[in-house]
């Protein structure tokens, strides 16, 4: 629950200073409890400043009608709720709403006494309250979209055939209606599936909700007449990456199975480097295969690109990283990032997001480093930067003073503000983040370091922590391991298997449910699924995935050493 600007202030003319006081004092220890929430480990950080909150919004309630009090109700409210006080939250809310039906907060108060029935586990007054929360919206109701997905997705058949019926709002009844109908094709039953579209048409005359569900009709008719969908996995033999990618393959389209249609199978090869031409060439001969997932290593992408256009098949690799292979065929993709990207996306980052206008450049002399400087350099003068100077020093070279003294030179010749000057350092190994981070600060150049993903090393950063506070780097993913959606897939993932999953279960996983997002929405022949993987974006555990028209993942993981600790920055996706 964030607070909305607008609850900072309301119309009411009964101005009160002491309600005004105690409100804004409630503010700011509500704003500490999130604060202290997102710094500490566990969630219990916050609640002496949300039970102090509360304090004062419920103070300024009982000074009687003034400017703060409807302002107060929603604040002491989304403070019971961080106290875990749901049921009293309720209350607070529905007296809110009785008393001040036409408040600019009863959006607000709807949405939020929504999510706590949701919390609640009282699906049904959940979505009614979405449902009424759209329906007094001003704004964009899209926004609600993620949440109205997440309480449909919960809600048993006979129930959302009940709600399809009692919800008012247009995007509300859509998005039930097509669950409903997905649930009934989900047996198989496709001509019942498209009857119950059809006879609920007349709700969606003039709205863009019409077309979209001509489309489902459209999409039933057909897999009435293409019931089988097959994704085609291809790993190298006798490794243990190639099982933990296939358990979160398993996982994922075991997932999409139980809840929605068409039913995915796994169409399983497993190579070595001396047949992988003859195994992925025997795909052509399984027309349910719409995309093929594989294979893992860079080299042998390079080896499918000679065959892959006679096939006509998208294949996605997870894991592969190195330059061009994109280029090699139009049916490759590339979600784990090639690293011009990411020297791109940091690049972008510090100009656009740090505020940085000049840069060093220090890397090792090795030919897998040149092109990241290359990508890097090319787009800091593209985003209007400057680069003072660029250095290379031989890969076993750890002395670096010399290289240090030269740009200190540079910068005290420039005579610009540190705090927009940053260093690009890529490695190769982390045992030179000691050794570079050190020397910024001996030689007192407290410009921000920017590093790739070898970086990206606790143990090094930790040890070294007295001068890498602060340093930002690339990552192809990072798992926020306290979300939900993280603590759920592992624990389903160890019921299934009995072991926790590691990284590549992760690979696997994301990379199967970002296939299946688009077989369910009704892409089911190859050429169907490579259109659309070019345009969708997808939300993994382990890392998003945006191609926009292209078949490299434009979105990277800007990561960032602070506080003993790394976090995740942002997730940015190269503008073009």
């Amino acid at each position: 629950m964030i607070i909305k600007e607008s609850v900072l202030t309301q119309g009411y003319s009964f101005f009160n200073p002491v309600a005004d006081s105690l409100f804004k004092a409630g503010v700011e220890l509500f704003k500490f409890g999130l604060n202290s929430r997102g710094h500490l480990a566990d969630t219990s950080g916050g609640r002496e400043y949300f039970l102090n909150a509360y304090l004062k919004f419920d103070s300024v309630i009982s000074l009687g009608l003034n400017h703060r009090t409807t302002a107060s109700y929603l604040m002491a409210s989304k403070s019971l709720c961080y106290l875990n006080r749901f049921a009293d939250a309720g209350n607070l809310l529905r007296d809110f709403l009785s008393k001040f039906p036409e408040s600019e907060y009863v959006e607000d108060a709807h949405y939020t006494l929504g999510l706590i029935y949701f919390k609640l586990g009282d699906l049904d007054d959940a979505l009614l309250e979405i449902d009424r929360s759209i329906q007094v919206s001003k704004s964009d109701p899209t926004k609600y979209k993620r949440v109205i997905s997440a309480l449909i997705d919960s809600v048993d058949l006979t129930t959302l055939q009940k709600l399809a019926d009692k919800v008012s709002s247009t995007e509300v009844k859509y998005l039930v209606v097509v669950k409903v109908a997905d649930k009934i094709a989900l047996s198989g039953k496709y001509e019942d599936a498209k009857k119950y579209i059809a006879d609920r048409l007349r709700y969606f005359s003039g709205t863009e909700f019409y077309e979209r569900l001509m489309f489902k009709i459209s999409y039933y008719e057909r897999l009435l007449a293409r019931p089988e969908v097959k994704i085609g996995v291809l790993l190298p033999e006798r490794q243990s990456l190639s099982e933990s990618i296939l358990k979160g393959i398993e996982l994922a389209v075991e997932q999409h199975n139980l809840n929605f249609s068409p039913k995915v199978g796994i169409e399983l090869r497993y190579y070595n480097s001396l047949d992988i031409d003859r195994k992925v060439l025997s795909f052509k001969k399984v027309p349910e295969v719409s995309a093929i997932i594989g294979p893992v290593y860079s080299e042998d992408v390079q080896i499918c690109a000679r065959f892959i256009n006679d096939l006509k098949i998208p294949l996605i690799s997870p894991t592969a990283t190195s330059d061009g292979l994109a280029d090699l065929s139009d049916y490759i993709f590339q979600l784990n990032s090639d690293f011009t990207t990411r020297a791109r996306a940091i690049a972008q980052f510090a100009v656009f997001s740090l505020g940085l206008k000049y840069f060093f450049v220090l890397a090792p002399n090795d030919k897998r480093i040149k092109p990241f400087v290359d990508a890097f350099v090319d787009e800091v003068k593209l985003d209007s930067g400057q680069v003072m100077k660029i250095q290379f020093y031989n890969p076993d070279e750890t002395d670096l003073r010399g290289y240090f003294r030269e740009m200190k030179a540079v910068l005290d010749s420039f005579k610009v503000p540190l705090d927009i000057v940053g260093l690009f350092a890529p490695i190769l190994n982390s045992d030179f983040i000691g050794i570079i981070t050190s020397q910024v600060f001996y030689h007192d150049m407290n410009v921000k370091i920017l590093g790739n993903d070898i970086w990206n090393n606790f143990n090094e950063l930790y040890l070294n922590r007295r001068y890498t506070d602060g340093v930002v780097f690339t990552a192809g993913w990072k798992v926020d391991f306290e979300s939900q959606a993280y603590k759920n897939f592992v624990k389903v993932f160890k019921d299934r298997y009995g072991v926790e999953p590691d990284e590549l279960s992760i690979y696997g996983y994301d990379t199967a449910r970002f296939l299946l997002e688009v077989i369910k929405a009704g892409m089911l022949t190859p050429g169907e699924v490579y259109n659309a993987i070019k345009k969708v974006e997808f939300f993994g555990i382990g890392r998003d995935i945006v191609f926009e028209d292209g078949r490299v993942n434009r979105s990277i993981a800007i990561l960032v050493f602070k506080d003993n600790l790394i976090r995740r920055l942002t997730q940015w996706t190269i503008k073009k």
